[in-house]
């Protein structure tokens, strides 16, 4: 699941992640994502990769509701700020983030990032 509520970097997101082999369920609102994992059970989703600053909703509390729903799934973080998990951990102890994208990032940073979170296809 790919959330970003800025359009092009979604459409360009997506595309990156598609063309590397991966089935994406995009959203330009967290509450959208929200609402397609309660209704849709999401079981295809696995990875939630998202934007921290959207309007109405941090990327921190998306991951928080969905990982109430579904607890196993892991997340990539997408961030304008450099975040390092270390230190993000101390500030947010509870909240499990399973790596951090610093934008603008390339084909290949997003990749990487996903690979060490799941099992995913070879490019």
């Amino acid at each position: 699941m790919l959330v970003e509520d800025e359009p092009d970097l979604l459409a360009t997101t997506k595309s990156m992640l598609e063309t590397s082999g991966y089935e994406v369920h995009a959203f330009d609102s967290p509450d959208e994502a929200i609402r397609h994992v309660k209704d849709e059970g999401c079981k295809a989703c696995v990875l939630v990769v998202s934007d921290v600053r959207m309007p109405g909703m941090s990327g921190f509390e998306l991951v928080r509701r969905i990982k109430e729903i579904q607890p196993e799934t892991k997340v990539v973080l997408m961030s304008s700020f450099i975040i390092h998990r270390d230190e993000f951990k101390k500030v947010m102890p509870s909240l499990q983030i399973d790596d951090f994208v610093s934008k603008p990032f390339t084909k290949d940073d997003i990749i990487e990032a996903i690979r060490k979170c799941v099992k995913t296809p070879e490019t």
